[in-house]
């Protein structure tokens, strides 16, 4: 299912916030409306009957009144990070941090993966088809580094959505990661720079490459929460066991106080060395494991495709089903 800016219905919106498993009434909704506690809908005309009708830019008000998910009760800086490739750690990134905004959560995306792809989940840019047409150069952490501007909000851009921004990757981050290695307090540098300029943001989500960095690093050191998602397949299974050892002896060395380290199963599938995978890292990790796996799915692929969270795209799907738990785990676990 599709849903794009044409409109979101009551029943469309009941469906994305599940609002009928927690309100019996089938006039939440209209009455919310009605009382001003929710944007006014327009009304399209099927028939001659008059349908409300949402945009997504009024969603996150209508979520802050009727979402799955509270206001946080602090800043949550959340470092994502896995040191293996392919295991959706971007994907989760992105789609936490949309279903965060839906709710009304006022949320902000840091991309530091050289492959920038939460920026191109993230941002829609128009089909090219000729050199006069390329779209503006995006600016990023490395033009504010080394150009030397006073405010970070000036490389911040908008999503679809007024409660989600996003610190887009740009080409020289490959730079911005050499540059910081010079840099006195080497992993304290987005702490000394300009974190303290983002206190309006209720959760701030860094999404980092695979590989071990300047950018990995000072994300951990800037973040009270990290979330690792892992692969239940056997080539995640080999790389993870030996490598998550590098994340802590790094929050050894520096003597982080985290309040949490969450370990996400994802590309969960039905065969049974997926399964058995699963249940040793239940095993392994004890607790810190979301006991709610990732299943693999191209429902995924299609959501990224239009910009759109998982539940956007198909609030009933099992992997939209796999979503809403994951995160209600995690968001629990966080407040």
């Amino acid at each position: 299912m599709e849903f794009t800016d044409k409109g979101w219905t009551t029943t469309d919106i009941g469906r994305l916030f599940r609002i009928p498993e927690r309100i019996k009434s089938q006039k939440t909704l209209v009455n919310a409306e009605e009382r001003g506690e929710i944007p006014i809908a327009s009304r399209i005309l099927r028939g001659k009957i008059p349908v409300r009708q949402w945009t997504i830019g009024q969603l996150p008000a209508i979520g802050e009144k009727f979402g799955f998910l509270a206001k946080p009760n602090s800043q949550k800086i959340i470092c994502i990070y896995t040191p293996k490739g392919g295991v959706l750690k971007t994907s989760f990134a992105y789609n936490l941090a949309r279903i965060l905004a839906l709710n009304g959560i006022k949320t902000l995306i840091i991309g530091l993966d050289f492959q920038c792809s939460i920026t191109n989940y993230s941002l829609t840019r128009e089909p090219v088809d000729s050199i006069d047409k390329m779209p503006t150069k995006m600016f990023g952490l490395y033009h504010y580094f080394s150009e030397k501007l006073n405010d970070i909000k000036q490389i911040i851009l908008k999503t679809s959505l007024p409660t989600l921004d996003i610190l887009p990757e740009v080409p020289e981050i490959f730079a911005l990661d050499k540059k910081l290695r010079l840099e006195p307090r080497r992993e304290y540098v987005f702490i000394d720079k300009f974190m303290g300029q983002l206190n309006n943001y209720e959760v701030i989500i860094f999404d980092n490459s695979p590989s071990w960095n300047q950018l990995v690093e000072n994300s951990l050191t800037a973040s009270n929460v990290v979330l690792s998602p892992m692969g239940c397949e056997p080539e995640s299974f080999e790389a993870l066991q030996t490598n998550f050892e590098i994340i802590f002896e790094f929050q050894k060395a520096l003597k982080l106080n985290w309040e949490h380290f969450i370990q996400i199963p994802t590309l969960l599938e039905k065969t049974n060395i997926s399964q058995q995978i699963y249940a040793a890292y239940l095993n392994l990790y004890g607790n810190r494991v979301v006991p709610f796996p990732i299943r693999r799915s191209v429902t995924g692929q299609d959501a990224r495709v239009l910009k759109h969270s998982v539940i956007e795209q198909d609030p009933s799907s099992p992997l939209a089903q796999d979503y809403y738990d994951a995160i209600r785990n995690i968001w629990e676990r966080l407040n």
